[in-house]
């Protein structure tokens, strides 16, 4: 067995595709069929079923897939952080994010704080929106802006907080419910509601969405795939969308962010491994990370 191998059985179950993964690795298809079948011979296993020029996972395969994507991952990682450190002086840090719409406005302001203080990080983002715990376990990012019941399972992680949580709605401006201050789940009651699908959600948005759905029902609730379908509902006024404050780009001149009447959630913040030994870069991104949302607080506000 080796990564030759290994490569070519993830990229045709990425593509479902022999050819199309031969072009991806700049292979012929004889090539990567021959080398999944050698890990096939070596392993005494059928990984895939191979039908009418599809190809689809066994359950063996499924299996396996996961640990050779782990597997292939972290030696990509490892080969990546050892190149970057080669004659770099700077300290590679790569930071977990959901890229969500706070997160989008955030992070551009930490980078140019970052700059500004004269920082010896190199910085590299990750998205990690449904593995948040995976990728910090397998050691694929360094820290993680995440909310704090996402990570919290795990003994070895730990967290600082940056926001407090609270759940909000967003409203369209012309909306009866933009003008309040607070909104009641009454106040949602017959009003059609998008929720982000359970699939892509975070953790923390899974237990207030299904005591939404209990009070509710589901008549007039809709999923939809991510923060910017929900933003298009909204600004299009189609009804209300819920969300978590962490989430939200308050300083959107389109939609009304008014607090639901519903106990606070979970912070965001920064997550990390116990074995996380550089304790002044976690102090220099923490302070970093509140100075550049006090900035972004303080721009909303004008």
């Amino acid at each position: 067995m080796n990564f030759t191998q290994l490569r070519c059985f993830i990229k045709a179950v990425d593509n479902s595709s022999f050819t199309i993964a031969a072009k991806r690795l700049n292979f012929s298809q004889s090539a990567v069929s021959k080398n999944i079948k050698d890990l096939e011979n070596t392993i005494g296993v059928t990984l895939i079923n191979r039908a009418h020029h599809r190809i689809s996972l066994t359950n063996a395969g499924s299996y396996f897939y996961r640990v050779a994507r782990n597997i292939v991952d972290d030696m990509d990682y490892t080969v990546a952080y050892l190149q970057s450190q080669k004659g770099n002086p700077k300290t590679l840090l790569r930071i977990g994010v959901c890229d969500t719409p706070l997160e989008q406005k955030i992070l551009p302001i930490f980078l140019r704080n970052l700059r500004k203080a004269g920082s010896n990080l190199n910085v590299q983002f990750v998205f990690v929106l449904n593995n948040s715990i995976g990728e910090l376990l397998n050691h694929h990012v360094d820290l993680c802006a995440i909310a704090l019941e996402d990570v919290e399972v795990v003994n070895d992680v730990k967290f600082e907080p940056l926001i407090d949580g609270q759940v909000v709605v967003a409203c369209p401006l012309d909306s009866p419910l933009a003008k309040k201050e607070r909104i009641s789940v009454a106040d949602l009651k017959e009003q059609n509601i998008f929720l982000l699908d359970p699939n892509s959600s975070l953790n923390v948005q899974l237990n207030f969405q299904t005591a939404l759905i209990n009070s509710l029902g589901m008549d007039h609730i809709k999923f939809v795939q991510d923060f910017l379908a929900m933003d298009i509902y909204v600004r299009g006024g189609w009804g209300y969308g819920i969300l978590p404050n962490f989430i939200a780009d308050t300083q959107s001149k389109d939609i009304a962010y008014v607090p639901i009447d519903y106990h606070h959630i979970s912070p965001y913040g920064i997550a990390y491994m116990e074995s996380f030994s550089n304790k002044s870069v976690l102090k220099e991104v923490i302070t970093t990370l509140e100075q550049s949302i006090k900035e972004y607080r303080q721009a909303n506000n004008k």
